[in-house]
């Protein structure tokens, strides 16, 4: 891995990490975790009917596509920058993509997107 790469895995990191602070990411998998905790309440009583039980299924499942599909989505675009930065990378999106399965480059992103959400999050409680 050269310094360039090094410094382009470094901003990938960054942003990518950014985006996944900003935007309601854990906000869908609380909403997912909800709905599946209900569904299986629900299932799992005595005290509701069959009949009132599948009426409440369908309602909770379409509730959890809805919650997966939008997780699906936030994560696509958390990542996209890793992917953006990968056409600026000498050798192009294929040697990037090489490059990201790396365990050295595994290691720098892990590193440098934990280091920096809480280098963020101490700063921004003072």
């Amino acid at each position: 891995m050269t310094v360039y790469e090094a410094v382009l895995l470094g901003a990938a990191a960054v942003a990518a990490s950014e985006l996944i602070v900003r935007l309601p990411v854990l906000p869908q998998a609380q909403g997912l975790s909800a709905a599946t905790r209900k569904s299986l309440a629900t299932i799992s009583s005595k005290r509701i009917s069959d009949h009132w039980k599948e009426r409440a299924l369908p309602a909770y499942s379409a509730r959890m596509m809805r919650c997966s599909l939008l997780f699906f989505v936030l994560l696509c675009l958390a990542v996209a920058p890793v992917a953006v930065i990968g056409f600026a990378a000498p050798g192009g999106l294929r040697q990037w993509l090489e490059l990201l399965m790396a365990p050295s480059a595994i290691a720098l992103l892990c590193g440098i997107s934990i280091g920096y959400i809480v280098l963020r999050t101490r700063l921004k409680r003072g």
